[in-house]
């Protein structure tokens, strides 16, 4: 069932999604240097007690992880089961060996 998953997921697919996350990551630094941080280099309006450039730069780096973390799950779930008939399983033993 996996694997006619992955079938019919476009070959191109994980290219595309990484130059989407490229694409986002290269924004995302725009965003934190100049000409846009100054927009936001502001001590008021206090935010949780922090300065509001504070909470910009805090924003852009829980976005930073939630896309990555996306992406991995996103390329976990695509690619199989790692080892997946090689009989590596992480732990060192080897498939059927038991002895």
């Amino acid at each position: 069932m996996d694997d006619a998953r992955l079938r019919r997921t476009p070959p191109n697919a994980s290219r595309t999604v990484g130059i989407f996350v490229a694409f986002f990551y290269a924004l995302l630094f725009l965003a934190l240097v100049w000409p846009v941080y100054p927009i936001f280099a502001t001590i008021e309006p206090r935010v949780l007690a922090m300065p509001f450039s504070l909470v910009y730069v805090v924003v852009c780096l829980l976005l930073s992880f939630f896309a990555l973390f996306g992406f991995y799950l996103w390329e976990r779930r695509r690619e199989p089961a790692a080892g997946a008939g090689s009989g590596s399983d992480g732990t060192g033993a080897e498939a059927g060996g038991g002895g």
